[in-house]
């Protein structure tokens, strides 16, 4: 915008005069000279011309007006006083305007012969205060007297930083002020409670193997152990065979190799007493503790595969190996191999979490060993139980632990020989676990187990259900055509099992002929259901529980 230039007045239209004089006609006319109306009209000066008469009205309205449209001045401000301006198109009048402009009038003729007359200097707003150089003294003339400083408005007291001291050559820099150390948070507390010893140094394993009558395969057992290779971080301090009652060269056997024997005395309870008291005698103190069955080989790597899993999760209480059938022959054995193999597949499709850290091969906490064995005084595992590794299973999830399984640890267990042996596991098996559930009712730890008991029946339901349709078919002459829906079920399950043998490592070409078949796994199926059936019923009605 155009500014006017300082010490220059802009002229005031003889419109905006008119305008003035036409508010209040009928007030008197009251004239006054054009010095004294250009200073009492703002924007004008002398030598415009002769000043129409105005009534003493309009020059109040004049004033006010050009007061209230006046911009407040600011302090520190330098600026000339503005000139009057054109309002803008929605009838506002624009910023630093004198006053509101007049309707266009025409103006009347006025006398150009007037002689300009001297005008009073214009008020304008307070400027800043700015220090001005000092005039130079010139020869012969009187000394400027001093003028008497204008008293300022007093401003506002705001409190000023104090000074920063500045170091000097000779000044002794300040000590640094200590930081205090971050207050640890419950979740951190209960981090470091749960890492133990295994958060620095080296970790410590001892391997505890309890046997009872096992000189076929200790020799085995414990070559496996020893053949494990370990990184720096991990150290197996030591491997415990613990002889249970044994009657045979199990403990001559295992005295051949750098392991500690332990032979019990007067043990009532079977493998949980056996490794109670090789836990408390040789692995209390361990960081981790590994134990396993006397008939099962570790797979090089296992161990360390194992602890990693503890170390990587630090609220993982106990994790457990792959187990695969060890190498055998015969239809039990081949059965047997088959189902361990659907199994592991079961586990990889649950994330490997697990309902049980089977004892074939399992690492435990050993902050969550001691969280267990406060409330049992003979030892983590529970003596009365018939399957010791569910039960400690089962304590370890009360006590808010995680359980898993390792999908980097292998370990080749021997299964039952004969059906007849397995058919004393399983009802061990199937009468433990329902007994513990039992036990410990309807709690977060067992609710998946007794909701898998639910699916039980109903496979074992529709199993009957679809063996009557295969003998109505039979009996009555039925045509095949009409149970066609029938046996798509059946094509499902015979997927499933050829899918599942195919990942079966070392297959050979028996078990191909022996999954394509589908008689025989669908018997050894129900061979399976029937044993679990006789073990709840012995749950449910035999008081005495018995390997």
């Amino acid at each position: 915008m155009r500014r006017a230039r300082p010490g220059h007045s802009p002229r005031i239209t003889v419109a905006q005069l008119l305008a003035a004089q036409l508010e209040d006609e009928e007030a008197p006319t009251t004239r006054f000279p054009a010095p004294v109306a250009a200073g009492r009209i703002p924007g004008a000066r002398a030598g415009s011309g002769p000043l129409p008469a105005v009534t003493a009205q309009a020059l109040e309205a004049a004033a006010t007006t050009t007061t209230a449209s006046a911009p407040p001045t600011r302090r520190h401000a330098t600026r000339p006083t503005p000139g009057p301006r054109r309002a803008d198109r929605t009838g506002r009048p624009a910023r630093h305007a004198v006053a509101a402009p007049a309707p266009e009038a025409p103006a009347p003729s006025v006398p150009t012969s007037a002689a300009p007359a001297p005008s009073a200097p214009m008020p304008t707003a307070p400027a800043r205060r700015t220090p001005s150089p000092a005039p130079r003294p010139t020869a012969g003339a009187p000394a400027p007297t001093p003028a008497a400083p204008t008293p300022a408005a007093p401003a506002r007291r705001t409190p000023s930083p104090a000074p920063r001291e500045t170091a000097t050559a000779t000044s002794t820099p300040p000590a640094p002020r200590p930081t205090a150390a971050p207050r640890p948070t419950a979740a951190a507390a209960g981090t470091r409670r749960r890492e133990g010893r295994t958060a620095t140094g080296v970790t410590s394993l001892v391997v505890l193997v309890p046997a009872h009558d096992e000189e076929a395969g200790i020799a085995d057992t414990v070559e496996g152990l020893l053949a494990q290779e370990t990184p720096e971080w991990l150290e197996i301090a030591g491997i415990v065979v613990v002889a249970d009652n044994c009657t045979d060269r199990t403990v001559e056997i295992a005295r051949r190799y750098p392991v500690t024997v332990i032979e019990t005395e007067g043990n009532t309870e079977k493998k949980a007493g056996a490794l109670n008291e090789g836990w408390r005698r040789a692995a209390r103190d361990a960081d981790l503790v590994l134990t396993m069955d006397a008939d099962t080989v570790l797979r090089p790597g296992c161990a360390a595969a194992m602890a990693a899993e503890l170390r990587a999760d630090t609220m993982l209480g106990g994790v457990c190996a792959r187990y695969w059938a060890a190498p055998g022959r015969g239809l039990a054995w081949r059965l047997q191999r088959l189902e361990y193999s659907r199994y592991d597949d079961l586990r990889e499709l649950r994330s490997w979490r697990v309902s049980v850290a089977s004892g074939a091969a399992a690492m435990y906490r050993r902050q969550a060993l001691d969280e267990v064995a406060v409330h049992r005084n003979a030892g983590p595992w529970d003596g009365s139980s018939l399957i010791e590794d569910y039960a400690l299973t089962l304590d370890l999830k009360t006590a808010g632990w995680k359980v898993g399984a390792a999908r980097d640890a292998h370990v080749l267990t021997e299964p039952p020989r004969t059906f007849r042996e397995l058919w004393v596991q399983r009802l061990r098996w199937g009468r433990g676990g329902m007994d513990e559930c039992l036990k410990r009712g309807w709690i977060p730890a067992t609710r998946r187990d007794i909701a898998s008991y639910g699916l039980f029946v109903l496979s074992v339901f529709f199993r009957v259900l679809f063996i009557t349709m295969i003998v109505l078919m039979i009996t009555h002459a039925v045509p095949f055509r009409y149970a066609l829906v029938g046996l798509i079920p059946l094509g499902v399950m015979w997927l499933e099992r050829v899918t599942s043998m195919w990942r079966l490592p070392g297959r050979s070409v028996q078990d191909v002929a022996l999954v394509a078949v589908l008689v025989v796994e669908d018997l050894y199926g129900f061979f399976l259901e029937f044993c679990a059936v006789v073990a709840a019923w012995r749950c449910l009605f035999a008081r005495r529980q018995a390997w």
